[in-house]
């Protein structure tokens, strides 16, 4: 198990192609005049490039995170703001969405660029930039004035880029709000940098309150040793994960049958498989429902239930998120 800091890790990321190019020896391209890196730069930890395999255009890792010429593609249905986060809301930053639950845009910034992300374009938001701060008493003043909500959800870009000082911080105001029964977390960082897994950060996650930490997963590949050791470490008592249902990726059954089952072995529980969600850039990531309905029944011939996640997209202005059959 690797003792590296994990914000040095993160100061060290590749944002170049050709150096990523350069790592991977695949023969280098001219990406100068890619308007996407403008948009969208490249980010991506070394340690999650150690995982690719070298000479592999395809790599199913290097897809997730690869700037392409398809992204500059204006497609139909395709937007900035796919579940009208940003159009909605009088806040960005405390989005309530579902009844009884409340989410918490603590942090703006990823420890990893996936193209395929649907808050890609909240990075270069004024809006969200004005509203979002790390004074967590105005933060959560709209939470402490609705009595109905009893789980917070802490999302963001990555929740766990906030120090670990920081997110005591957090979690001590939130704990303090009555009608508050349960937090949660969804972030990718432990699966990119397990690093991040410090053992600050294991006490915090492990605070005498209901805790869930939903983990963001797509491929069995970016499970790492140092992955395993670290979630061996950790005493959340309920550990889920999600994935985004990707082309090129993980659109086949073996993918996905290693990964859950590589998943609950080891005490994660597969939580969702996320349609795409349609942000602008991504439609070349999309596959067809009847393709995922498909490979989610073979999941279900081969996979206990507990194993087997809820195929779901989400659609703006529904109270939840909506099972595809």
């Amino acid at each position: 198990m690797t003792n590296v800091n994990w914000k040095d890790e993160l100061s060290q990321a590749i944002t170049e192609v050709p150096e990523l190019y350069r790592i991977l020896e695949l023969p280098t391209t001219d990406w100068n005049n890619l308007s996407v890196l403008r948009e969208y730069p490249l980010f991506v930890p070394r340690s999650f490039v150690g995982k690719m395999v070298k000479g592999h255009s395809t790599d199913p890792l290097l897809l997730q995170v690869l700037p392409r010429e398809e992204e500059q593609i204006i497609v139909s249905g395709f937007s900035c703001d796919p579940l009208h986060e940003l159009s909605d809301h009088s806040s960005c930053c405390v989005l309530k969405k579902y009844a009884g639950r409340v989410l918490l845009l603590v942090s703006n910034s990823c420890g990893i660029h996936c193209r395929f992300c649907f808050r890609r374009f909240f990075r270069k938001s004024d809006y969200f930039n004005k509203n979002c701060s790390n004074n967590f008493e105005t933060l959560l003043k709209p939470i402490h004035s609705d009595n109905t909500i009893e789980e917070v959800i802490l999302s963001g870009g990555d929740p766990l880029l906030l120090d670990d000082s920081e997110l005591e911080q957090l979690f001590y105001y939130i704990v303090k709000i009555s009608h508050v029964k349960r937090i949660r977390i969804h972030s990718r960082l432990p699966v990119v940098l397990p690093n991040r897994l410090t053992p600050e950060l294991i006490k915090i996650l492990s605070f005498p309150f209901p805790v869930y930490l939903v983990l963001h997963i797509n491929h069995p590949n970016e499970l790492s040793h140092d992955f395993w050791e670290r979630r061996e470490m950790l005493r959340v008592p309920v550990v889920l994960s999600q994935t985004v249902l990707l082309r090129g990726v993980n659109d086949h059954f073996d993918v996905l049958y290693e990964l859950f089952d590589r998943l609950v072995n080891h005490r994660i529980i597969p939580y969702y498989l996320h349609q795409l969600d349609r942000v602008h850039g991504a439609a070349h990531f999309e596959v067809p429902q009847d393709n995922g309905s498909c490979l989610v029944e073979q999941l279900r011939n081969r996979l206990p239930g507990y194993a087997v996640p809820r195929y779901v997209r989400e659609i703006p202005g529904m109270l939840s998120k909506q099972e595809i059959k």
